[in-house]
């Protein structure tokens, strides 16, 4: 007999409306300023952009995020939205972790991630070790 795990926030289905749970917590992210870690990874490669900043304009067609002195644009039309917990590994890839947010599939198949979290302690401990 296998246990069933659920979680006290399940996730919304891949390519739901931009009117869903998703959508919603980037909405509310953008009126409150919130401070956001973000992922954008190219389909092919050769780009993957990280790091840190709060959504400056938000429509269904686009987004800016605004990270320090530069901004990132990004194009929304087509996209599909995701609400919930992925899954990230460390450098060395001996610990996984998961972090809440927004994941976005691009029409030109790129990805972007959104959270308001944290990196876990678990995964901490284990960066601070690869730097050291």
């Amino acid at each position: 007999m296998s246990a069933l795990i659920v979680s006290k926030r399940l996730p919304e289905p891949a390519g739901a409306s931009p009117q869903g749970a998703a959508w919603q917590q980037l909405l509310r992210w953008q009126e409150n300023g919130q401070q956001l870690a973000f992922v954008y990874t190219r389909s092919l490669g050769g780009l993957i952009h990280t790091g840190q900043g709060k959504l400056d304009q938000l429509t269904l067609e686009a987004a800016t995020i605004a990270a320090g002195a530069s901004k990132l644009y990004i194009v929304l039309a087509g996209a599909s939205y995701e609400a919930g917990p992925q899954l990230f590994f460390t450098p060395n890839l001996l610990s996984r972790f998961h972090v809440n947010g927004v994941a976005v599939r691009l029409a030109n198949h790129d990805w972007l991630f959104l959270s308001d979290e944290s990196l876990p302690a678990i995964g901490m401990e284990s960066l601070q070790r690869q730097i050291e």
